[in-house]
Parts: structure tokens; sequence; C-alpha cells
């Protein structure tokens, strides 16, 4: 299984390289939403879309409305991560399509608890 990991934090993508590695995913990583779409038109299908909220240029929720508005990704599962826990977030992130909200600090039990809501089955 792929997973596209977007994040402009390198850290938070290595780390979530390592997590979804250790649960059975390749991974390709993007530093942001521009470059996430690029890469999703060059690597074809993927099972998985883990996406930070703040990014320059183009935030998460405009991410995701840009491959929800492609048919062939209207339905990968996609987790958007964020440190914020506010409400109007929540629900721009879910009326976007995001399937589910990741709150950092993150753990990967908590993320391997995501997948699992998703049905996303580890190795």
């Amino acid at each position: 299984m792929r997973a596209l990991v977007v994040d402009d934090s390198k850290a938070n993508r290595l780390l979530l390289q390592r997590f979804l590695g250790e649960a059975g995913f390749e991974t390709v990583e993007a530093e942001n939403g521009s470059d996430g779409l690029w890469y999703l038109n060059r690597i074809g299908p993927v099972e998985l879309i883990t996406v930070d909220f703040h990014m320059p240029g183009m935030n998460g929720v405009e991410f995701v409305r840009a491959v929800r508005s492609q048919r062939r990704y209207s339905d990968v599962p996609m987790i958007m991560i964020t440190s914020e826990k506010s409400p109007k977030l929540a629900v721009d992130a879910f009326g976007a399509g995001v399937d589910e909200l990741l709150i950092k600090p993150f753990t990967k039990e908590t993320i391997l608890e995501k997948l699992g809501s998703m049905r996303l089955t580890p190795r």
C-alpha cells in the first residue's frame, strides 16, 4: 500500500514516514500542497493521503478540495494533521472531504487508531 505524506515540516514527514512504514505503507513525501498534487499525478494511485493544515501557498483544506475535485481521488482516505483544536478547522476539513483529523503531537498508536477507523489494515 502507498501513502502520500504532504507536510511542510521535514520532521513531521520523517515521523509519518516511519510510523506509516512500520504499518506497511510505502510513502512518498511532498513539502507543500502544490508538490502533493504534482506527485499524485506522477506516482499514480495511493491508498492514503496525510496532509498538514498549515502550509505555505496552498493550505491543507485547499489541497483536499483540489484532490477531491478529481474523480479518481474522490474515495482515497485522507487524514488532516494539525496542532489546532478549532471547531471551525474541523468543520472546514470535514467539509472539504477529509476522513479523519489527527491532532499534534501524535503517536504511532494514534495513527494506527485512525487507520483502523478508516478500515486500512496495517500489516
